[in-house]
């Protein structure tokens, strides 16, 4: 039942004529009329009395009328309570991304935005590649910081930011002494796979040689500094990218690889939300903090 009828019929009832009605809500004679023919039909009730002086409720309609005012201000409320937390969204904004990009990027990105939109609540959780993909796109979240896998990109939007190289971590006490690692030699090695889904970043380094490099590999469920402890006390080797290892102090060897590896670092948001101003306002803030951290250096 559609409460702009109820609503219109209420209106003509209280003013007497189908033509003052419209006149108030502002529809024209003849539609008012469709709409009140429309919702007699819908209901299988005459609801109104129409004569040479105008109009009034019939028996249904009056025994009907506190119900169907009670209907339309609730529908009002509903209303008014779907504009509120239209506005709340506009206000705010829930960004994903990874424990490196938290600690490196963010608190001067949000500096910069919540400068330039104060009043704007952010928030932001860390989860796995698969995870922030699928929470942009059921909109758990609104944006997230990922490495790009184009075969998540459906019914997202991609803004590429930074490429990120990745690193060979080994052991204080690895005899090998060369400039890079060459990704054969994880092959029988024990392997620390880092946790939230680097896996996605690794494995195909993994895939690209003619033959495959198969390690010795453990999942690990911990935080980056937890993980180079593991290295350095001798439990095997990881990968893990610049970004990652900045500012986080561990007796390792971190060392290019050979062949070079990398993961490029962007921002997601949902295809059906990228024209919102918040993200588009985030999504600028963004590019123009990350092009004052690497200048021509960021390689996107």
């Amino acid at each position: 039942m559609d409460s702009k009828k109820i609503k219109a019929l209420l209106a003509a009832a209280e003013t007497g004529s189908l033509t003052a009605a419209a006149a108030e809500l502002g529809y024209t004679q003849a539609g008012l009329t469709q709409m009140m023919n429309s919702l007699e039909n819908e209901l299988g009730v005459r609801m109104l009395v129409r004569g040479k002086s105008g109009v009034k409720l019939s028996d249904a309609g009056r025994s009907l009328l506190e119900p169907m005012r009670a209907f339309v201000a609730a529908a009002d409320e509903l209303e008014r309570g779907v504009e509120r937390q239209q506005e709340e969204s506009r206000s705010s904004i829930r960004i994903g991304a990874y424990a490196s990009v938290s600690r490196r990027w963010l608190p001067a990105i949000l500096s910069e935005f919540l400068r330039e939109n104060p009043g704007v609540d952010a928030s932001v959780s860390v989860g796995s590649i698969a995870q922030m993909y699928e929470s942009v796109r059921r909109e758990e979240l609104d944006c997230a910081f990922v490495s790009g896998h184009p075969a998540l990109f459906k019914g997202l939007n991609w803004y590429p930011l930074h490429v990120d190289e990745l690193l060979a971590v080994l052991p204080p006490d690895e005899p090998f002494d060369g400039a890079a690692f060459p990704i054969e030699g994880f092959s029988g090695r024990e392997f620390l796979m880092p946790s939230l889904g680097f896996d996605m970043d690794i494995e195909p380094l993994f895939n690209a040689p003619a033959e495959p490099v198969s390690p010795h590999t453990r999942c690990t469920n911990m935080d980056d500094a937890a993980l180079l402890s593991m290295v350095e006390h001798g439990l095997g080797l990881t990968i893990l990218s610049r970004l990652i290892l900045q500012d986080l102090h561990a007796d390792v060897k971190a060392l290019p690889l050979r062949p070079q590896g990398f993961r490029e670092l962007g921002l997601i948001v949902s295809s059906k939300r990228q024209g919102e101003h918040i993200l588009r306002g985030f999504v600028r803030s963004t590019r123009a903090m990350i092009a004052a951290m690497y200048g021509a250096d960021a390689g996107v």
